[in-house]
């Protein structure tokens, strides 16, 4: 869990200081699982894709009439 006081001292820094805090974070969790070079990874995309739009938008109309 999250301190409390690291949460209070994160709020305080600069919007420079914070980027450069996620910078370190992204950079320590892509050495804890790197991607393999050799590896094709698929990337799905909804371009394309008219079904899932459909899918989409109709969840999204349900949602707005259930609110």
């Amino acid at each position: 869990m999250i301190s409390g006081i690291l949460i209070e001292q994160l709020q305080k820094l600069s919007r420079s200081e914070k980027l450069r805090i996620v910078q370190i974070l992204v950079e320590q969790l892509a050495e804890d699982e790197p991607f393999d070079l050799a590896t094709e990874y698929e990337v799905w995309s909804p371009y394309d894709s008219p079904g899932a739009a459909m899918i989409l938008s109709q969840m999204l109309e349900d949602e707005a009439k259930n609110a």
